[in-house]
């Protein structure tokens, strides 16, 4: 009887959540995380408490790696994640600063913009409005110059539905780590 409530105890439990053959597909130890994302130029992010779906990037789009969408189908909310490949000493200052002088040109009107410290890290938030489309816009940029790479990480949506939508795009920004 002992060695029945030492096995219904103990080996029971254990064997519920294994799988026939550890590091498997079926196997805890490698099951993927949904809409969790691993760049290979050193940085992660996940889609944290937002509820939105991680997608494949645009086919053709070489620039971005990854894309977050509102599970909404009638939503044109995104989070789209881009890595741009920096030349040496270009810190997050110098490279916010040129993008700033650039937008207007492109049809974008600067809203605000502003640095930020995330877990030690330091980051620029830039808020734009698309002039024609009226589409607004949020980047958040993180740039490593040990790694030279800047993470740009964009969230956009109509005007009128953006507020909704920065709370769940500021949830996925909380997440990224270098």
């Amino acid at each position: 009887a002992v060695s029945l409530i030492f096995l219904a105890i103990f080996v029971a439990p254990t064997t519920g959540n294994a799988s026939p053959h550890p590091a498997t597909a079926s196997s805890r130890l490698i099951a993927p995380r949904l809409g969790f994302y691993r760049s290979p130029d050193g940085f992660r992010l996940h889609s944290g408490d937002s509820g939105w779906l991680q997608t494949a990037p645009p086919r053709g789009n070489q620039t971005i790696l990854t894309v977050y969408r509102s599970p909404r189908n009638e939503s044109k909310a995104s989070l789209t994640v881009r890595v741009d490949r920096l030349s040496r000493g270009t810190s997050i200052d110098r490279y916010v600063g040129r993008w700033i002088k650039e937008y207007p040109r492109f049809g974008f009107d600067v809203l605000g913009s502003q640095p930020f410290s995330q877990g030690g890290v330091r980051g620029h938030v830039i808020d734009l409005m698309n002039r024609d489309s009226k589409m607004q816009l949020r980047q958040v940029v993180f740039v490593s110059e040990a790694r030279k790479r800047a993470a740009i990480l964009t969230c956009r949506d109509n005007s009128t539905d953006f507020s909704s939508t920065l709370r769940a795009c500021n949830s996925i920004v909380k997440t990224f780590e270098w």
